[in-house]
């Protein structure tokens, strides 16, 4: 798998391009940068089949009949930790889900058709998995912001990578290169 040194500009410029529309075509991406579509081509394959990036649509789960969005923490026994972790995967409810370090080994989000559906994941579903010491759930009442600007992500801690904190101010300062 590919690491970020090895992404150009033109990579993270294409990346830019499909973000806000995955359909975008390769020769309006190409006229818009001012490369050949080929290259715009060939560099949309590569990072797609170096799993860069991924091009799919994104359903809003209040709009497609899963209105319940819950993040859940999920602490497991050592020696199953693995095991869990698959079984978690395999779970149609679940649409993400994170290895953690921290208070807890895993979180998961599921996206859910109702109350009683979530009770039947949490309660049978989970309830039945070996390895599952605990479980802990925060219901998502309201997604207030919901971002996939790579390049201003990449961009935002530019600044603390040459700073530092002065913990009596709270303000940075610069730290001289």
């Amino acid at each position: 798998m590919a690491d970020e040194f090895e992404l150009d500009d033109l990579d993270f410029k294409i990346i830019a391009q499909l973000q806000n529309d995955g359909r975008k075509q390769s020769t309006e991406i190409a006229r818009a940068l001012k490369v050949p579509r080929t290259t715009v081509a060939r560099r949309i394959d590569r990072l797609v089949n170096e799993n860069i990036i991924t091009i799919a649509a994104f359903a809003h789960g209040d709009r497609i009949g899963l209105p319940i969005q819950v993040m859940i923490e999920i602490w497991t026994d050592n020696a199953r930790h693995e095991a869990v972790i698959d079984e978690l995967v395999a779970l149609d409810e679940i649409r993400w889900l994170g290895v953690a370090s921290g208070p807890f080994d895993i979180l998961a989000e599921a996206m859910v058709r109702s109350h009683r559906h979530l009770r039947q994941l949490l309660l049978v579903k989970l309830g039945n998995l070996e390895g599952i010491t605990q479980v802990r759930t925060a219901h998502i009442l309201e997604v207030r912001k919901f971002a996939f600007d790579w390049e201003r992500m990449r961009q935002a801690g530019i600044d603390a990578e040459h700073s530092e904190l002065d913990e009596t101010t709270g303000q940075t300062k610069s730290i001289p290169r």
